[in-house]
């Protein structure tokens, strides 16, 4: 009697360890299901990455292009008297360099300065407009011209720049842009400053070393 029952407890070890063995299976089947799918999710976010990247830099909207055509002030300039009442004209080429990416633009404002003088300013457009990708718009303005006057404080410097034959203006153009990526897409609105420097001679006409000079713009 006490033989069968030492048989017995010693048959038990084997049992134990083939719990143990058992155990020790299914949990390293289940860390190497877990780092499988750990593997396989790290990879598609990776792809996932990389294709995001590449649809950012073939959809990533550029900022359209701006370059002075012509600006002319009407008869002239004169040292000794005040442009003021005469009428300026302006034309700005605006480029959609995007291959995919149009570009909606809202009403755009115009102004022309003489350092801090005030020479004209008015719409430039006076609705908004539409401009598809790899396109081109002139962006004409006409302007009555209502400074410097003589008795101006910046009147002494422009009636020397004029003498002189170059006088220094600035167009700056206001105006909010949206960028329509897709039918479904369109980025936010933009308060948009366009900046162009310019030379004018004494007739009134841009100077040939600031046509077609491109324009700062600055959001």
């Amino acid at each position: 009697m006490h033989t069968n029952q030492s048989s017995s407890s010693r048959a038990a070890p084997p049992s134990s360890r083939a719990r143990r063995i058992a155990r020790r299976t299914r949990e390293s089947c289940a860390a190497v299901f877990t780092n499988t799918l750990c593997s396989l999710l790290l990879g598609l976010l990776l792809v996932a990455a990389v294709v995001v990247f590449v649809l950012w830099l073939s959809l990533r909207p550029h900022r359209p292009r701006f370059n002075i055509a012509s600006f002319s002030i009407a008869g002239g300039l004169d040292p000794g008297s005040s442009p003021a009442g005469a009428s300026l004209a302006f034309n700005v080429t605006d480029r959609n360099p995007n291959r995919h990416i149009g570009i909606y633009y809202d009403a755009m404002h115009a102004s022309v300065r003489f350092y801090d003088a005030l020479v004209a300013s008015g719409p430039a457009y006076a609705a908004g407009w539409y401009q598809p990708n790899k396109t081109t718009t002139s962006i004409t303005g006409l302007l009555d011209v209502v400074g410097p006057t003589t008795t101006d404080a910046s009147w002494p410097s422009f009636s020397a720049a004029v003498q002189a034959g170059r006088v220094p203006l600035h167009l700056q153009l206001t105006t909010a842009i949206r960028f329509k990526v897709s039918n479904a897409f369109h980025s936010g609105r933009q308060r948009m400053h366009v900046s162009c420097n310019l030379l004018v001679g004494a007739d009134g006409n841009l100077l040939p070393d600031s046509v077609g000079a491109p324009c700062d713009r600055y959001f």
